[in-house]
């Protein structure tokens, strides 16, 4: 894979899941050069985050990068985007729309393993705590996955 140079986590409603992950992966990049986003697939209205991972995020002092939801369009990429969404259906779907974009993985598969992040939609603030500390695993394993790359490529290229 090429050098990363955004970070797209993607996810239905872009209220929940992608929103965490983007949070976790700000709060470990550092000083690195790469963007991060979340976007959701099916955004008809800006709506706001969901209260829950809002309160989950404050708890564990994580900034939501965005206040509201938006939309996965093609404006949203540039080369060296990866894109990682929480289910195989939702990457299924990034695909169709963008067959042109190369790097686009769930979460899950990116840091190998397999099957889909469920969203705790109604469930309690501990559901949502559960959920958050999955995905707060999950995207630190795949921080280190791409910030091992970086090196390595950078190591080549002396």
């Amino acid at each position: 894979m090429a050098r990363v140079k955004k970070i797209m986590f993607v996810c239905t409603d872009n209220t929940c899941l992608s929103n965490m992950a983007a949070a976790v992966f700000e709060g470990i990049r550092g000083e690195r050069e790469i963007s991060v986003a979340s976007r959701g697939l099916v955004v008809l209205f800006p709506e706001p985050i969901n209260q829950k991972t809002v309160a989950i995020l404050k708890s564990h002092h994580l900034e939501l990068l965005e206040e509201e939801a938006k939309p996965l369009e093609r404006k949203d990429f540039i080369p060296g985007t990866l894109v990682l969404t929480m289910t195989a259906a939702e990457k299924h779907q990034v695909k169709e729309r963008f067959p042109e974009m190369p790097n686009i993985f769930t979460l899950r598969e990116f840091t190998g393993q397999e099957g889909d992040i469920v969203e705790p939609l109604g469930g309690t603030l501990a559901d949502y705590g559960a959920c958050y500390e999955h995905i707060d695993l999950l995207t630190k394993v795949a921080a280190e996955i791409i910030f091992k790359e970086e090196t390595e490529n950078d190591s080549v290229g002396m």
